[in-house]
This record gives structure tokens, sequence and C-alpha cells, in this order.
């Protein structure tokens, strides 16, 4: 279901002409309901051999199988991104570069934190507050007939712009409490969430450390060009919030979050890669390197050559 049309049709011969090329045993599965992905990895932890799952599909594919592979010794997960945002993808430079299927087949396995959540464990990004309701809204468009795809997205955008904004919240950080208005809260383990969205285009998805994004409660006037900087990640600059927005932004690091709603009755909207839950309350922990990720060879070794760098910096 991932995408715009069934990338089955065409990925399928290319994976077996490629496999047996290489002379690999393999096995296509197809899933056919929300959580199926989970439900056959999990099959596959229990086996006693080294198992390696590709996910071709989109970022909801990949989160499901992450959900099994974190809890088992023998499955590492690999991305062939066939989604609409694939922002999982863009911390290694894009989907184009995880779309060679020999490249990825020669790929090394690398460990990545997570993010613990009540809903299961997220890869990149949680969020609350303006973001997510649009998201949360998406789905109630859909609904209506014609309004499919970027137009439902956009319709639930101008509907939650016209409505209320910003929550008062207390938000505490590895045990640091703090409290005001925000307009919209990112925990990030990886850079971009939102079909492209650079929330925090510094971030380290191998660091141990949520990058927190703090975006205070604002006027409409001032809206447009604050979202504008947040999509391309201008918001931030060398690991600092950019000057033409430190009135607005916080930026910081922590390892688990708490957020606590301060409006009597009223409820901020909470969402994990796409799944998304009013609430009052909710906590987020970073789970440092949690599961084992499958990055092509290509995008491996320059992985690998940002770490060794990033090491000699600091020693």
């Amino acid at each position: 279901m991932a995408g715009r049309k069934d990338a089955a049709l065409q990925l399928v011969p290319r994976i077996v002409e490629t496999a047996r090329g290489m002379g690999l045993d393999h096995e296509i599965r197809l899933t056919e309901y929300p959580g199926h992905a989970t439900r056959m990895a999990r099959e596959y932890a229990q086996m006693d051999k080294p198992v390696r799952i590709y996910t071709c599909g989109g970022d909801g594919t990949f989160h499901e199988v992450v959900q099994a592979a974190a809890e088992a010794h023998n499955l590492s997960v690999g991305c062939i991104p066939c989604g609409s945002g694939n922002d999982y993808v863009r911390n290694f430079g894009g989907a184009a570069r995880f779309l060679n299927l020999e490249d990825q087949i020669r790929g090394r396995e690398v460990p990545l934190d997570l993010i613990r959540t009540p809903y299961g464990l997220a890869v990149t990004i949680c969020s609350l507050g303006l973001d997510a309701q649009v998201a949360f809204g998406v789905g109630r468009w859909r609904r209506v007939p014609g309004c499919g795809g970027s137009l439902a997205y956009m319709l639930s955008a101008v509907q939650e712009v016209s409505g209320p904004l910003g929550h008062r919240l207390r938000i505490t950080l590895d045990g640091q409490p703090l409290e005001g208005e925000f307009l919209m809260i990112a925990l990030c383990n990886g850079k971009a969430y939102g079909g492209g969205f650079l929330a925090a285009p510094q971030a380290r998805m191998e660091d141990g450390l949520l990058d927190v994004i703090l975006v205070n409660r604002i006027t409409r006037l001032q809206m447009l060009p604050v979202l504008g900087a947040y999509r391309k990640g201008q918001h931030l600059e060398d690991g600092q919030v950019a000057p033409a927005f430190k009135k607005i932004l916080r930026y910081c690091k922590a390892r688990k979050v708490e957020i606590q709603a301060l409006d009597p009755g009223k409820e901020f909207v909470f969402t994990v890669e796409g799944e998304c839950a009013k609430e009052t309350r909710r906590e987020a922990e970073l789970l440092p390197l949690a599961f084992r990720a499958v990055l092509p060879l290509s995008v491996y070794r320059e992985w690998a050559g940002e770490i060794k760098k990033e090491s000699a910096v600091a020693d």
C-alpha cells in the first residue's frame, strides 16, 4: 500500500533476478494488513540463525519490522524505499542511494538508536502540536470523496491553522522541568519527518541522544516564515538556533522527555511516525543502539567515515 503505485510489480522480478545472479537464497512475502510485517518478522526471530529482512515499502513497513527486530538477537533490517515520504533514508542521503539492489545485498550492519514510547518503538521522530494535529486530521478528510493524497493534507492544515493554536505544557528533560506555551515539539532521533521536514538536520541516529525542538506559541502571521525555515532545516545553524529564530525556538538534547498538559481538559495530539492519539501526558525515552540496521555498502562506507571523523575530533 506504500507510495502511489504497487511497487511489487517491478520490484519482485528485480529481486529475483539479482538474488539469483548473486547465488542467494531468498524469500519474498507480501503484507496483507496493518501489523502483518511485525508478525512475519517475529516468525523469523524464532529461527536459530541470522536473518536479514529488507522492507520494500514506506516508513510504515520499516517501522513495523523494527518492532520485532529490536527484540531479536538474530534480525537485521534494511530498507528499500517505495513510499511517498521515505524519511528514514533521508538520514543517509535519500532514497536514490537505497535503490541499487546489489549494493543493498552487499550492505553492512550498523547499530542505531530507537525511541521508546507507549505506542511502540519509533525510528525517526515523535511530535506533538500543530504538525501532529494536521496528521491526525488527514484521515478525516480522506473519507470525503475526491479528497485523497496531498489535498487531504492541505485541507487538514488549513483547518488546524484556523483553529486555536498552541498548548500550555510542562516539559521535563532528563528530570529538568520547563513550562511554557508551545506550538510544536519534535523529539528527534533522525533528521526528517512528514515527508521531508528537516526538524533536526544535525541529528545522529547512533549518538544516544534525542534532539529536542521546541517551537513557542506564535501568531499566524509569524507562522509561514517559521514553518518554511523549519521545513528546510534553516532554523538551526552549527548546532545552535539560528539568530532569526532565537525568540521563537529552543533546541536541546536529552535522553528522556516527559510532557504534561497544563490547560484543564485540553488534550494534545501526539504522533509516533504517523500513529496519532490525543493525550494529556506522554513520555519518550531513547534506547541506545537498540537494533541493527543494514546500510547499502556505499552508504555504509560513507557513514563509517563520518563516525571516524567525529571520533578523531572528540579525541
